[in-house]
């Protein structure tokens, strides 16, 4: 089975490795219960390893093997005991009733295909959820809405060294579609070598954007009821100007 995430995944943690503005919110809704937390998108365990660290005991869902791969090895060098599972929430076999905190990380959602897909993913989560647990939904705020004008244009969006000294850039280039909220979104990581050669690996994403009441309403059809809807990571107003669009629901029955 092919991993659209394996390139992506060995340079993860490093131009990542500055990025914890979130881990504070995702604790506190994770502190309002005592049962388990899933985390759909774990990725090579950047929040789900600090949830553990806190004493939560997780389960991490990713469709990539090379992600899970590397959270498992830091899981392993901290002693951490953690749960992952290779797949999404349509693949993978979740308890139902289990967890209190359910947590759908930063742009994660964005990879469901479609409508379909994204109302089959929170109904999935939503019979996994305990009773009384929390969904939190972090998605692109307007701020980073899709951007058509600037379509085609390389960003650079990260510079550096790879551990080995190798100079790398990391540049974006999209292709954004308004009526179809879509992105198809090009990663290239390219690293200069010894005598200025260039090694380029790229890899391409399908990402699917969401508005703030499109996401209210599939939440409301999967059976949960949104309890707020914020514009940063310490809870502030969604603006014009938010980055960040956290939508936070419980299940109707809670």
């Amino acid at each position: 089975m092919h991993d659209n995430y394996a390139v992506d995944a060995a340079y993860y943690d490093l131009i990542h490795a500055d990025l914890d503005d979130d881990v504070g919110l995702w604790l506190s809704f994770a502190g309002r219960s005592e049962r388990p937390v899933l985390e759909v998108g774990i990725g090579t365990g950047r929040i789900a390893l600090a949830l553990t660290r806190a004493g939560h005991t997780v389960t991490g869902l990713d469709p990539s093997a090379a992600m899970l791969t590397i959270a498992r090895e830091k899981a392993g060098a901290e002693g951490l005991p953690i749960t992952l599972l290779l797949g999404t929430a349509l693949e993978a076999s979740l308890e139902a009733d289990a967890f209190g905190f359910v947590l759908v990380p930063q742009d994660v959602f964005l990879y469901c295909e479609d409508e379909e897909e994204q109302l089959a993913t929170l109904l999935a989560l939503a019979r996994c959820m305990h009773f009384n647990a929390t969904l939190a939904l972090d998605l692109p705020g307007p701020a980073l809405w899709l951007d058509p004008d600037t379509n085609g244009q390389p960003l650079l969006v990260w510079s550096g060294e790879t551990p080995a000294g190798e100079p790398l850039d990391v540049w974006h280039v999209h292709e954004d579609d308004l009526g179809g909220q879509t992105r198809w979104l090009r990663v290239s990581y390219e690293r200069l070598g010894d005598g200025g050669l260039v090694r380029r690996e790229n890899t391409t994403h399908n990402l699917r954007y969401v508005y703030r009441y499109e996401a209210e309403h599939l939440l409301e059809i999967a059976g949960l009821v949104v309890t707020g809807v914020y514009g940063d990571y310490d809870l502030g107003p969604l603006t014009n100007e938010s980055e960040r669009m956290i939508v936070v629901a419980r299940r109707r029955d809670g």
